[in-house]
This record gives C-alpha cells, sequence and structure tokens, in this order.
C-alpha cells in the first residue's frame, strides 16, 4: 500500500536527522528544469528510424536500432541537441538541494542537479567513470554520481542496449559503491519510473541477501488511476524492494512536498548564538550552568544543535553537549552537534562571515540569543550575536532571546518583547526569558516554545 503523506513526512524526516540520506533522481527530475524525458530525448531517434514512442517502448533498444542504423557517434549527436542547452533552476531542485543528502545518484546525462548545488555555493564531486572514484570526499562534498555518463563526455555514456549489457564489467566499481549505499543509508527516489532494470536489480540482490532486516527506501511518485497494474507495480516495490511510496495526483505537488519535508527538518535544528570576554563569576556561573541545562534539555527532546563556537559560551554549550551525548551512548556525536565555527578577525573577513552566518542558520527553524557584548552604544556595529539575530529575523525564523543584564541579549529581548505581536509563539514567555529564572526553568521553557511552533508547522 502507498505511505501516506503525514507518514512519509515523518518517517523521512526523522532518517534525515538520524541517518545518511541519498537522492536517487530519473529523468522527472531534470523536467522540471526544462530538461526533456527520455521519451521526448529520443522523440528524434524515434522519427529518423520511422516509429513511434508509446509507455513500452525501451529506450536503450531504440538507441541501439539507431546506432546499428546511423552509428554511435550520430547517436550521441542527438542526444548533445536536447540536453546540451542553459541549465536554469525549478522549484523542485531548489528544494531537493536543500535537503542534505550526502550523495546524489542520477540516470540522466544532464547537469542540472550538479548546477543546482553550485549555484548554493555547495560543492560537489561529479563521477561518472570508475576512475573517478579515487576523487571520492565524503566528508566535504557531495558526491553526484551519473549512473550512466555525462554530458561533458558523450563517449562513455550509457545510452544503447549493448552499452546496458556491458555495464556489470564497464561499471564495476559504480554498481559496487551504488550497492553499499542502498545497505548504509537510506533513499528518496524523485523522478524515477523504476523501468530500469539495472537498479531494481541491485536492490533485489541486496533483499535476497538481507532479508526483512535491509533498509527501507522512499520514492515519490505520481498517481496513475487509469492504469489497472499501477496499483500492484507499488505493492511491489514496497515487498520486494522496500520501497515505500509516496503518491501524488500532479507533479506540481511534489516541489510542496519536498517544501514542507525541508520545513520539518529545520525545525528541528536549532541555532544557539552567544559569547562574552568578561571574567564576571556571575557570568560564568550562568554560562556553565545555561549550557548544561540547554545542552539537556534540546538533545533529550530530539533537537538538533547547531553553534558557531561564540567565546567562552560556545565552548561551555559544546562541551555540556558532548557530555550529554556520551552518556547517551550516542557515537556520532554530529548527529545532535552541528559546530560551525565563523572564523576570521580582520574586516576583510566580515563579508564571508556573514555569508556564512547566513547559511547556517537558513539550515535552522529557530534561532536563540543569549549574551554577546556590547560596545558603547555601538551594541549593533560590535557584536556579532546582534547580526545573527539580523539575519535570522530577515529569514523569519523563531527567535528566542534570554535576556541578560547589560548584553546584547538583553537589546535583543527588549525589542523582541516591544514588537511581541510579531512573535506569538513568544507571548506566554517573553517575561520568563531573563536570566533572573533558574536555568533549567529557561531550558524547560525553551523546549516548550519550540515544540509549539513544531505543532502549528
Amino acid at each position: 500500500m502507498p505511505i501516506g503523506k503525514e507518514q512519509f513526512l515523518k518517517q523521512f524526516t526523522q532518517q534525515a536527522l538520524d541517518e545518511r540520506i541519498s537522492l536517487f533522481m530519473g529523468a522527472g527530475g531534470s523536467c522540471d528544469a526544462g530538461y526533456p524525458n527520455w521519451a521526448n530525448l529520443f522523440l528524434p531517434v524515434a522519427k529518423d528510424l520511422g516509429t513511434t514512442i508509446d509507455e513500452s517502448t525501451d529506450y536503450y533498444r531504440l538507441a541501439q536500432y539507431y546506432s546499428n542504423n546511423f552509428g554511435a557517434a550520430e547517436l550521441r549527436k542527438r542526444i548533445n541537441e536536447r540536453i546540451n542547452k542553459n541549465k536554469y533552476k525549478s522549484p523542485l531542485l531548489e528544494e531537493l538541494t536543500k535537503i542534505g543528502f550526502s550523495n546524489v545518484w542520477t540516470t540522466n546525462f544532464d547537469n542540472a542537479i550538479e548546477t543546482n548545488y553550485q549555484q548554493q555555493d555547495i560543492l560537489i564531486n561529479k563521477v561518472f567513470r570508475d576512475s573517478d572514484f579515487s576523487n571520492i570526499d565524503f566528508n566535504k562534498r557531495i558526491n553526484v554520481f551519473k549512473m550512466n555518463g555525462d554530458v561533458t563526455n558523450l563517449e562513455g555514456i550509457v545510452a544503447t542496449q549493448s552499452d546496458y549489457e556491458r555495464y556489470p564489467d564497464s561499471h564495476r566499481i559504480m554498481l559496487m559503491f551504488f550497492k553499499r549505499e542502498l545497505i548504509s543509508s537510506t533513499f528518496l527516489f524523485i523522478g524515477y519510473s523504476f523501468t530500469d532494470h539495472l537498479v531494481l536489480d541491485c536492490m533485489s540482490e541486496i533483499t535476497r541477501y538481507l532479508g526483512e532486516s535491509s533498509n527501507y527506501h522512499y520514492a515519490i511518485m505520481k498517481n496513475d488511476p487509469n492504469n489497472p497494474n499501477f496499483r500492484y507495480f507499488i505493492e511491489d516495490l514496497e515487498k520486494r524492494y522496500h520501497i515505500r511510496v509516496l503518491l501524488v495526483n500532479k507533479y506540481e505537488e511534489i516541489p510542496c512536498v519536498l517544501a514542507e519535508l525541508n520545513s520539518r527538518i529545520r525545525n528541528k535544528r536549532i541555532f544557539i548564538s552567544g559569547s562574552f570576554s568578561s571574567f564576571d563569576t556571575g557570568i560564568e556561573e550562568f554560562s556553565h550552568a545555561l549550557s548544561k541545562s540547554l545542552a539537556s534539555a534540546l538533545i533529550n527532546s530530539d533537537y538538533r544543535i547547531v553553534n558557531g563556537i561564540g567565546r567562552r559560551f560556545g565552548t561551555h554549550l559544546i562541551g555540556y553537549a558532548n557530555e550529554c551525548i556520551a552518556k547517551q551512548g550516542i557515537k556520532d556525536v554530529g548527529k545532535y552537534l552541528i559546530i560551525k565555527p565563523f572564523v576570521g578577525m580582520d574586516k576583510s573577513a566580515a563579508k564571508e562571515k556573514r555569508r556564512t552566518r547566513e547559511k547556517v542558520i537558513g539550515q535552522c527553524g529557530a534561532a536563540l540569543f543569549v549574551f554577546g557584548e556590547t560596545d558603547g552604544n555601538a551594541v549593533r556595529a560590535a557584536s556579532g550575536v546582534f547580526e545573527e539575530f539580523e539575519i535570522a529575523k530577515k529569514q523569519h525564523k523563531t527567535i528566542i532571546p534570554i535576556a541578560f543584564p547589560g548584553m546584547v541579549s538583553e537589546v535583543i529581548w527588549n525589542e523582541v518583547k516591544s514588537n511581541i505581536t510579531k512573535y506569538p509563539y513568544l507571548e506566554r514567555y517573553i517575561d520568563l526569558l531573563t536570566s533572573e529564572q533558574s536555568p533549567d526553568a529557561i531550558a524547560s521553557y525553551i523546549v516548550q516554545i519550540l515544540d509549539s511552533v513544531q505543532e502549528v508547522t
């Protein structure tokens, strides 16, 4: 049976937060950016052969017939004419590139997904030959695996039946890595019809060996109520290949589903901004106590902490977060604690620091502010905490200030309180979010605020 939308959002959000997730994008994903699907891609090929394209068309065989009659070079020329064009964004690709996939796999020749990552300043490795695997960097870049090759190297694309039959030998390492990823990661299939037996054969092999212990994956597909076999096909995907399918009535619904998915993932991440250099005993003690309470409350409530290592407070927070994570026996600290330091002290680094701040805060649903040193009347210019507040406000994040006397967070708290109608989720709590309250109580209020926002969303 197809999976419901709410069930899909809940399950895949948790997978995105807890596990490695990967994207598999078929031709339908590029169509949203104006590229042809396989039917349109091979339309000129079919016309030259004097045949037509329908639902039963085997595109590898069609390409083979064309190659037999007109030559492989002419076939690749035809393909190039259809896909070598200016790339542009699409709502679908915009949402996909925000989700946080570890790796991307695709059977497409075009560069639509890579272009969209690059336009967001996200580093990628493009892998379309077995020899490219020596350049893989799993830690710093997103790897885009082009299973059928790339438009920049048309001689090496997989287009004909002969290419397909030689695939296990010509792409041995590609297949090995793909199978490994199917075991270790949770996939989301977008724009893919599952008519390519290569992918299903890999999944079938894994389920045969691992049985019920093999991963479940997810797909979003357009419903086909006029096809009497379609529901059996969906059932087969789940039972034999462990693929849970969310059906939509129109392709235009998919970007909306992905936007909601992104929102839910972001809302589980809270950016915590705070710093101080004073050696005042009161500030120091409150920082330690608040850091410990915040780390425990947020992690125990399944929230992810994002921090830029603000002076003193940042090290306190990270230390207690690590301690809490260790007590729970969690080996992968990065699941709950995401550290994004904002480095650079000179003026030349200011623009880059702001860009980094905008990017990091943009990946979170909420931003919490505490401490932050003032510089006389030049609070706004002197404090990174205030700059982070301005960014969060501009990005319409859930903003939670903890007032501390004489510091930037008090300035932020006063601004928020004087405009409380813009922050309805704080109306019950704003007077409680001060250093006069106990750190445990403040941490509890913050979790309540975040939970209330989750419910509304």
